[in-house]
């Protein structure tokens, strides 16, 4: 009897415990980073270069911009809609600031690997139950709408092998540079074609191999299309160290090059493109792959990621007779349409949606809803769980400081904490300053028995264990919070 499989379905909610954003952290920080006053600079510097975009356009886009029940995903949708229309010759102004605001998304992603790097390795071991989850199941297909590298770094952390469906045996090399040009290194990508991607099935390993089988359905960000064929191809970190997952975007954002003294910044710039010189010293181009908007595999939409990949998720989903979907808000109709088909199929197929306060089915899959489970659950603790992983209480207040910081935002949280430990230490001088003086007073400051009692007081008064600290500073962040919506 052929094994029952379960696989996973991620989306940002998946990689939240990692430190990445969600849609509306991100959207959040986008908009308070492009302001209309630093777009329209922006737009007045590339006009003085011969470029820019009609006052039309940018009006348009600053006033969906400014809309505050859209995401960014929203706006993007919409530049992709009014790219398609024929008003006064603007398409493809339209679509050029649409590539372009997707770039910002692919550097502010990037950054926060970046960044965060050494926060995100020490949050690995909160997806032990991945690590669980493949010793069940071979292979573990794991389907991601995520941009990020996560997956694959918690697999090197756990040394899971990966498979992505690329040519392991067809890799291409890509020369390292400095700033001047100077070659210091290469790095790997493992590639496929776009004939197999539209004609054939990708490289999984068959029979199944032990790991994960993973399938990015919206692009990544050590993903590019890298030839007029539409070829593509990924990334390969120098070794499996979960750093170097890490690091391997890195080198491709910023060791990947073509050196001219005239470019400003004396580096070639492509709108969503990464411009490199090859080995003999020709440009050559890595388009990015990150699909992002309301258009995502529209039947006459343009995008870089071949279509043909949504085939490949209908395809090999079809593999599994139960589904995890984790931190995913089905928002995406042509994912919301392959779950739905797939549940459709058999009434032995079983879905399970995880996410915080989830409460209800998604309409989509109503008519299919004796075959849904609902798990209000954070992702980490959901795969503890099913794991039978048991975190220690520091780890757990650990991980709910975390939340609560994120929640609050890096800037106010860090006012909050700081506000926390001046209160602590003037209460804590203030307590062992009353309690002192009453041993003065009543002349017993040389009597070890007072002192001893005296002690015991001041441990039973103030903290004094990691896990009491958080406790307190938890309790008073979530107070602030609850005063501030008052």
């Amino acid at each position: 009897m052929p094994q029952e499989l379960t696989g996973l379905f991620i989306g940002a909610g998946a990689s939240y415990d990692a430190g990445m954003p969600l849609v509306w952290e991100l959207t959040t920080y986008l908009k308070s980073w492009l302001t209309p006053e630093k777009f329209r600079d922006f737009n007045r510097g590339w006009a003085i270069q011969g470029e820019g975009y009609p006052s039309e356009v940018v009006e348009d886009f600053l006033a969906a911009w400014a809309t505050p029940e859209l995401h960014y995903e929203s706006v993007l949708g919409f530049l992709e809609v009014q790219s398609k229309r024929s008003r006064n010759g603007f398409s493809q102004h339209y679509y050029g600031l649409y590539s372009w605001l997707v770039q910002m998304i692919s550097y502010k992603l990037y950054g926060d690997h970046f960044r965060n790097k050494e926060q995100i390795l020490k949050c690995l071991d909160l997806y032990q139950g991945l690590e669980w989850l493949t010793k069940q199941n071979r292979p573990l297909w794991v389907f991601s709408l995520n941009h990020d590298s996560i997956v694959e770094t918690v697999a090197a952390h756990f040394n899971i092998p990966v498979y992505s469906g690329f040519d392991r045996s067809k890799t291409m090399k890509f020369p390292r540079r400095t700033i001047d040009g100077t070659i210091c290194g290469i790095v790997e990508g493992e590639t496929i074609s776009r004939e197999v991607l539209d004609k054939g099935a990708m490289h999984f390993p068959n029979p199944a191999e032990k790991g994960i089988y993973l399938l990015k359905i919206h692009g990544a960000l050590d993903m590019f299309v890298y030839n007029d064929a539409g070829d593509m191809v990924k990334m390969i970190p120098e070794s499996q160290a979960p750093a170097d997952v890490i690091d391997v975007l890195r080198i491709a954002n910023e060791e990947l090059i073509y050196a001219h003294p005239g470019a400003p910044g004396g580096i070639v710039r492509a709108s969503n493109e990464i411009a490199y010189a090859d080995f003999d010293g020709q440009m050559n181009f890595l388009r990015r792959t990150l699909l992002s908007g309301a258009q995502k595999f529209h039947e006459h939409g343009t995008q870089v990621l071949p279509k043909s990949m949504l085939k490949h998720f209908k395809s090999n989903l079809n593999f599994l007779d139960r589904l995890i979907c984790i931190g995913y808000g089905f928002g995406d109709h042509h994912v919301n349409d392959s779950i739905a088909s797939w549940l459709s199929f058999s009434d032995h197929r079983k879905l399970e949606i995880v996410g915080p306060g989830v409460a209800a089915v998604p309409a989509s899959l109503l008519h299919l809803a004796r075959q849904v489970e609902l798990v209000d659950s954070g992702a980490t603790e959901y795969l503890d769980d099913i794991a039978g992983i048991k975190r220690s209480e520091l780890s757990n207040l650990e991980r709910r400081l975390r939340q609560v910081q994120r929640r609050m935002g890096a800037e106010r949280s860090h006012t909050l904490t700081e506000e926390f430990r001046v209160i602590e230490e003037n209460r804590f001088h203030d307590l062992l300053k009353e309690k002192f003086q009453a041993l003065v007073l009543d002349g017993r400051i040389e009597d070890a028995e007072a002192v001893a009692e005296l002690a015991e007081q001041l441990k039973a008064e103030i903290p004094n264990s990691p896990e009491e600290m958080l406790m307190h500073l938890i309790e008073f962040l979530v107070s602030k919070t609850t005063q501030q919506l008052k």
